[in-house]
């Protein structure tokens, strides 16, 4: 019996979350009396890291088919990088990381058992530097590398208050209901645990700052940020309970939790930290990208670019042109960009802008040029090979495609490549790929019937292909394998 985090467990759970603590921690109980492989930690015994990693998947695909994301190539690209160099000094030992950027403006981050981390847009917009936004990252890294998903399990057969499950599914339910609805449901969960599982989550949440901020200094960034966070974040938070981001709800930061942070940095010599320019950018195309008008944010942009800082200024430049660019004003884009063009001629961000007012003006020619000057020199660089298939879909379909397609090979898990790869192959006229595409897509949406039903429509077209025949039954096993293990 498997761990179960199906749509439709998690979707009975958001009525009943006290009842998924039932039934689904007792699957994990019975999981460890089956023949488990042995690693040297104790908690492995409990949940192998290959389990882990299979739950994680497994709600991965469920969030992505219930919450709405914010697939964007630049933002993505950019977490992803910052994630990585965290855990490659971090105690990780399964470095494989699945990054989600929920579309939500709360403040919110969260860990999943077996590498999936997500953080809402809103984090972007409370962090002020990039050493903000890395010590929420660490600190949730941290939860993953200390095992506390396993460790929990382990409480809970000690003393039969785990809740980890709930907590999971009231995420689900933040992000897709409300945060308020989420937070219900977190509290309803929270009300079946005893004292004794209080103090665990305390404890384990002190040894994610803890191992968090050891993990900032091994990755040469500043260790006093996640308490310079915590503190401004508290102080922030001096209005009514029900106003109170999500994150501090779920990561409740206490005066002396501060002090804990800040101590634990004493011994670490005062530094400067300049203002990261890649960063500020990404904030900015946050801002913009997100709003519900172009016209909303263009007034904040147009006065954040008198800012004393160059690289703040710059920032509010970015964003600017990233909405005029979504309200058709393509000149005046073009205007305001070509002083950043010119300070920074390598920055992908600032490339891929230029490339998009030619774009959005269907000047594929010049759009092109632009994005294939730019992959000269970073070769298979994710999101410019994404913009560069976004410009050749309206020229060269097919090259388009075979782009897609090689880049898939490294990102098997990036549903929002594999929606595009469909897109690009049946403007190609290549059929039996858009079946094949939307397949992977469905797959990582959680929809395995939808899945399924793509991959019986492939098989009719490739009927005399005996080697495509053979890779599409696979496929189609590996499927009913994942739907058996829901049942």
């Amino acid at each position: 019996m498997h761990i179960l985090f199906d749509k439709a467990l998690i979707s009975r759970a958001l009525l009943y979350p006290a009842l998924l603590i039932v039934l689904v921690v007792p699957s994990v109980i019975a999981a460890n009396k089956q023949n488990l492989p042995s690693f040297r930690d104790a908690v492995s015994g409990i949940v192998p890291l290959p389990q882990e990693r299979e739950i994680g998947q497994q709600f991965l695909r469920s969030l992505r088919g219930q919450a709405p994301t914010i697939d964007d190539p630049i933002l993505q690209d950019y977490v992803e990088h910052l994630s990585y160099k965290l855990a490659a000094n971090s105690e990780l030992v399964d470095r494989r990381l699945d990054l989600v950027i929920v579309d939500s403006p709360i403040l919110n981050a969260f860990a999943v058992p077996g590498g999936v981390i997500g953080i809402h847009h809103g984090l972007f917009r409370y962090a002020e530097t990039e050493q903000e936004i890395a010590a929420i990252l660490a600190h949730e890294i941290a939860h993953l590398s200390q095992r506390h998903f396993a460790r929990g399990i382990e409480a809970q057969q000690k003393s039969a208050v785990f809740n980890m499950a709930g907590l999971l599914a009231s995420v689900v339910l933040m992000t897709t209901v409300s945060g308020e609805a989420g937070m219900a449901a977190l509290n309803t969960v929270r009300g079946v645990a005893q004292a004794s599982q209080l103090r665990h989550s305390r404890s384990k949440e002190a040894e994610a700052d803890r191992v968090g901020i050891d993990n900032l200094v091994s990755a040469k960034m500043d260790p006093r940020a996640m308490a310079n966070m915590f503190e401004r974040l508290e102080r922030s938070t001096r209005y009514s309970a029900d106003e109170m981001p999500e994150f501090l709800r779920t990561h409740p930061v206490t005066k002396s939790r501060i002090a804990d942070a800040y101590n634990q940095t004493a011994k670490y010599p005062q530094q400067s930290y300049p203002l990261n320019l890649e960063f500020h950018l990404m904030k900015a195309r946050v801002k913009a990208i997100t709003a519900k008008s172009p016209r909303d944010v263009i007034p904040a942009f147009l006065a954040g670019m008198n800012h004393e800082d160059t690289v703040i200024r710059h920032a509010n430049v970015y964003g600017l042109v990233i909405a005029l660019v979504e309200d058709n004003q393509f000149d005046e884009a073009s205007r305001q960009l070509s002083p950043l063009v010119v300070a920074y001629p390598d920055k992908i961000a600032i490339q891929i802008a230029e490339a998009s007012i030619h774009l959005k003006a269907e000047r594929y020619d010049q759009a092109q040029a632009i994005l294939e000057s730019a992959l000269g020199l970073n070769p298979e660089n994710y999101p410019l090979t994404m913009a560069l298939a976004n410009v050749l879909i309206n020229t060269d379909p097919r090259r388009a495609q075979n782009m897609l397609a090689s880049l898939a090979t490294n990102r098997k898990n990036d549903a929002y490549l594999w929606y595009h790869l469909a897109e690009a192959a049946g403007l190609a006229g290549d059929i039996p790929e858009v079946h094949w595409s939307r397949a992977e897509y469905f797959i990582l949406t959680g929809n395995l019937d939808q899945a399924l039903k793509q991959l019986d429509y492939t098989l009719s077209l490739i009927n005399r292909n005996f080697q495509q025949e053979a890779k599409v039954k696979s496929r189609i096993k590996e499927i009913q394998e994942l739907k058996n293990k829901k049942s």
